[in-house]
């Protein structure tokens, strides 16, 4: 009974590591279920931006300044940090956030070249801009990148 067991519980083991390894999308996915899935991702995406920066400009408007973090939102003026979901295999769903100095806002936009691409959300100020972005440099569904996107704020 024992090696039975042993048997077992490796081959439950080496398909927990099988999953755990899959892409984000598993093979045999029809392609329609894939944009889908993608399409969902994006649109959370950009309605947890444009919350980010409603909460962003109700924090500036109330206290007069700019927070240097976004942790200084929440929870008075939004409950989390929302996660970013891009519905790409390059990068998993997070809520981090990566901060930029000035210098990476170029031309009133963010310099593409000068980011982590991390998947997470980006966040940069100046004396006259206030961004949140997604630090991400690849492509939208719709061919815009994604460091580029606003919310619908």
């Amino acid at each position: 009974m024992r090696p039975t067991l042993i048997l077992v519980t490796a081959a439950l083991l080496s398909s927990c590591a099988f999953m755990a390894s899959e892409e984000r999308f598993p093979k045999g996915m029809s392609d329609e279920v894939v944009r889908s899935t993608r399409r969902t991702a994006e649109s959370h995406t950009l309605s947890r931006m444009a919350a980010l920066e409603r909460s962003l400009n109700d924090y500036i408007q109330a206290k007069g300044k700019i927070p240097d973090k976004l942790t200084e939102l929440v929870p008075e003026y939004i409950g989390e940090i929302p996660e970013a979901e891009l519905g790409i295999k390059e990068h998993k769903d997070t809520e981090e956030t990566r901060y930029y100095p000035p210098s990476v806002i170029v031309g009133g936009g963010i310099n593409g070249s000068a980011l982590g691409d991390s998947g997470g959300w980006g966040y940069a100020f100046n004396e006259r801009q206030v961004i949140v972005f997604v630090d991400c440099t690849h492509q939208r569904m719709d061919g815009s990148l994604w460091y580029k996107t606003r919310g619908v704020y």
